[in-house]
């Protein structure tokens, strides 16, 4: 390397002294880096034309110093450690005083830079950012042939030649040709300009055509880049309403505008497509206007039903300056994207991109260019629109498994959906720091790159979650996790409910979208570490290898009002894919919250009065006769009511009765009935079940009593080992006349804290079982595949012999190296080497230490490297 070192011979210090000191100058200044090498003394003395013995000297002083330091073979390095003596010494030759200095004019104009997501403080487990392909998706085979091909044959030309501003005339035409078949815009490539991106081209349609005074038109709301490109340029900004179908025509300025920006194919953030009759409107308006539209064709090559409407570049070319971009399809980082122009100004296009770039990097064009060209363009868009729509199928299921019904728009095509929050839950910037802190990345329109100029429905209850980037298991376990971030909050006693449900802007009764079910390849099943592969049950299966007593069913309970007293019954008649029968079918509406008493449907538990706020409602005992749909209510001894619930007027003496029990309530809640089936905390039809034998061995592991009906749970089993129903997950169960389906373990929830017969918080159960094991799931969820009568003392048969079920979480022997587990640092997934992981080619006994070093988590995608050894606790007490 050179060094900047400048001598003046007709100053009395010496050379040497004036190398030292511009030397340990830059070296203080940090002009040379630690464990930088310096030249050698020959090149150095060749450089300054002085004898290299001056250097020589220059370097032994420095290295006196301690500034340098020497390595054999090698050469001079800056010291990666310079001595604070020396780092504070001035320069011996004492600089001349500087001349007065007038403070430095400030731009003329400051643009407002594009707003960045808001960082969380700690990495994202899953990220729902909008507008993010998958990496796995780039072709990434094929573009390092291409690549390749293109360095080999004229590279070096390309390289270092400067190429045409409007970009390679090759990829120009490349889409020209993709833009006519795909999209109906006849083009001829002197009329496309490659640029970096939608943002560049919004930029030098702003430079062209926008000034101060000028009026520059957004949709309201719309991507934020647009706005700030608009107001860059000195331009007033004004807004147009969006609804189901785009921009809102009628609401167009009636004066002169210079640019109109609209995305007519896939409204961001809404998601909403300009109907045919408002393209018409909007063409008419700016040619009657002479304004030009920017179509940011967004999404448009993502689309998973019916065909996209003409663009307005294809109606309209002589008034649209048409925007594209590969970011969604390939990749952001390719940087590349086009416009189309009106014929009549590519020239003043052309000229203005030289001014500001002379044009993009020659390499990605071309090979862009060829990979249009083969085809293979065309093969990737196909792949990835089937790959992105079992994404989007995935996150509009897992928001319904977890949030009941819900309504999404902008599922019809590209990158994100845009989701009304439901009633029940916070407003959607204080959903979003919840997820953060959960370590989940979604987005209000605040922090998602969208302009918008009044706080309405949309902008305070909506939510934008992108879905490319994430695998079918990690947006569930994502979306699963949200759910529970949210129940968290309205767990904690310290929740105001009254500000939780303040927000004014109540998403309006709306249809809800259609429920989609996965294919069965998408289906994933939660778990915290291994599930065995599926076994269906067989009925040949009538005791336990070795002997050992078959589980039986204890108890059946169902819970008539929820939040209220259980019910235990001796045998109950089950439906497939039906809920369990009268359980939960009733609910306390808080007063106040966001809730259609007339068409009540489920909904998150914080818009009912419940137990783990409202202790007081372990003091009385309900009972309902399913047939009569009389519910008597006691407490202790002492008969409350006996009430009809068909009649208005004894429901109201329920409802008073309740707010007796807890005076808190601003007034009496108001007593529903589901017309989806019950208010279970969960929206799909599951059945509840708790392994007795797992109560157990938490009370002698925390030396503490627990009632088993704290869990609330449907049927009780006995006899199964400690633990031993997490690994019937994804497994077929019978019971009685009945077969089930174990559909996922249970998170347990702050219910769990009071005890059911006193109404005493004495208990911390979710937070010692996450002390304890990494999670807070206790019991599974079942799901009626055959219907038939359950019986208490009916037996549990379950697929796997009882050899292979001891998973009972003792204290554990220190295990040999190659059979050590792993436990990974994002998401307490734990790698068994006994049984590998056969879907990823791990074939079993395989140590940790021999899978390959790329190798991620199969639950969360985190690197190998942030696995920890895996070592079970010992039995401990904790304070709960």
């Amino acid at each position: 390397m050179q060094i900047s070192v400048l001598l003046d011979r007709s100053r009395p210090e010496s050379l040497t002294t004036q190398m030292v000191d511009q030397i340990r100058e830059a070296i203080r200044c940090a002009r040379i880096g630690p464990g930088t090498r310096l030249p050698s003394s020959r090149r150095l003395s060749e450089q300054l034309a002085i004898s290299r013995n001056t250097v020589v000297r220059a370097y032994d002083l420095l290295l006196m110093e301690g500034i340098v330091e020497s390595r054999p073979a090698s050469g001079i390095y800056v010291a990666e450690q310079v001595p604070r003596d020396a780092a504070h010494l001035h320069p011996a030759s004492e600089f001349r005083e500087s001349p007065p200095r007038t403070r430095m004019p400030m731009p003329l104009r400051h643009a407002r830079a594009l707003r960045a997501p808001q960082s969380t403080g700690n990495r994202l487990l899953y990220d729902f950012f909008p507008g993010r392909p998958s990496a796995d998706m780039f072709p990434l085979k094929t573009w390092r042939r291409l690549l390749q091909n293109n360095l080999s044959h004229g590279g070096g030309a390309g390289l270092t030649q400067y190429g045409e501003p409007a970009g390679l005339p090759a990829l120009r035409t490349a889409i020209a040709n993709h833009l006519a078949a795909a999209r109906g815009i006849v083009a001829d490539p002197s009329r496309i300009v490659i640029v970096s991106g939608i943002q560049e081209g919004l930029a030098l349609a702003a430079r062209l055509y926008l000034a101060r005074g000028a009026l520059g038109v957004v949709e309201d709301p719309c991507y934020q880049g647009a706005a700030l490109a608009f107001e860059a340029a000195g331009a007033e900004v004004a807004s147009v309403a969006v609804d189901r179908d785009g921009l809102i025509p009628d609401d167009l300025p009636r004066r002169t505008a210079s640019l109109l920006y609209t995305t007519p194919t896939h409204q961001y953030p809404s998601g909403a497509t300009l109907s045919a009759e408002r393209r018409t409107e909007v063409i008419a308006w700016a040619r009657r206007y002479g304004c030009y539209i920017i179509e940011d064709d967004y999404d448009c090559d993502i689309r998973y039903q019916g065909s996209h409407l003409p663009p307005l570049a294809a109606l309209a070319p002589d008034c649209t300056i048409y925007i594209g971009t590969f970011s969604k399809s390939l990749g952001a980082g390719l940087r590349l994207g086009y416009m189309v122009v009106p014929e009549h100004i590519a020239e003043a296009v052309c000229a203005e991109k030289s001014l500001l770039n002379n044009g993009n990097p020659w390499l990605e064009q071309a090979t862009l260019a060829d990979f249009m060209h083969s085809g293979s363009y065309a093969s990737h868009l196909l792949r990835v629109r089937s790959h992105y729509r079992d994404s989007r199928d995935c996150l509009v299921a897992a928001l319904h498994r977890n949030f009941g019904d819900v309504r999404v728009d902008g599922d019809a095509g590209g990158l994100h959906v845009l989701w009304h929050l439901p009633p029940g839950i916070p407003d959607a910037v204080t959903v979003e720091a919840l997820a953060q802190r959960a370590r989940v990345g979604v987005y209000s329109l605040a922090s998602a790159r969208v302009h918008f100029q009044q706080r309405t429905a949309l902008t305070g209850r909506a939510l934008i979650l992108g879905y490319a980037a994430l695998s079918p298991k990690q947006i569930e376990k994502g979306i699963a996790r949200l759910s529970d971030a949210i129940d968290d909050a309205i767990d904690d006693p310290a929740t105001d409910m009254a500000a939780l449900f303040s927000d004014q802007f109540a998403p309006p009764a709306v249809p809800v979208s259609a429920r989609r079910d996965l294919a069965p390849r998408l289906r994933q099943r939660p778990a915290l570490r291994r599930s065995p592969s599926h076994r269906a049950f067989s009925s040949m299966i009538v005791v336990r290898q070795g002997g050992a007593p078959m589980p039986i069913l204890r108890n059946i309970y169902r819970y008539p009002i929820k939040g209220l007293s259980a019910q235990p019954l001796p045998s109950v008649e089950l439906e497939a894919k039906m809920p369990f029968p009268h359980d939960r079918i009733f609910a306390l509406v808080r007063p106040g919250a966001p809730f259609d008493v007339s068409q009540p449907r489920w909904g998150k538990k914080g818009l009912f009065v419940m137990l783990m706020l409202e202790e007081a409602l372990a003091r009385v005992r309900t009972t309902l006769d399913v047939e009569t749909r009389k519910l008597t209510i006691t407490q202790g001894n002492r008969q409350l009511i006996v009430a009809d619930l068909d009649d208005e007027a004894a429901r109201a003496k329920v409802e008073e009765i309740v707010w007796q029990l807890v005076p808190a309530l601003r007034s009496a809640p108001t007593l529903v009935r589901s017309r989806d089936g019950h208010f279970m905390d969960k929206p799909d039809n599951v059945i509840s079940l708790i392994n007795l034998a797992t109560v157990r061995s938490l009370e002698a592991q925390w030396g503490i009593k627990i009632d088993p009906l704290r869990f609330r749970a449907n049927l009780y089993i006995d006899e199964a080992n400690p633990w031993e129903e997490f690994d019937w997950v994804g497994s077929d169960i019978r019971i009685g006349d009945a077969l089930f389906r174990v559909d996922r373990r249970n998170g347990r929830c702050g219910a769990t804290n009071v005890d059911p017969e006193t109404g005493r918080r004495d208990l911390d159960i979710p937070g010692s079982l996450r002390a304890a094991f990494g999670h807070k799931e206790l019991g599974i969820y079942l799901i009626a595949r055959e219907g038939g009568r359950v019986s208490v003392g009916d037996s549990v048969l379950t697929p796997a012999d009882a050899a292979t079920r001891s998973v009972a979480r003792a204290p554990a022997a220190p295990r040999q190296p190659d059979r050590q587990m792993f436990m990974c640092g994002g998401c307490y997934y734990i790698y068994e080497p006994f049984a590998g992981i056969p879907d990823q080619l791990v074939a079993p006994g395989t140590p940790f230490a021999a899978i390959p070093a790329h190798w991620r988590c199969p639950d969360c995608g985190t690197d190998k490297s942030t696995f920890r050894p895996y070592v079970e606790a010992p039995r401990s007490h904790p304070a709960i």
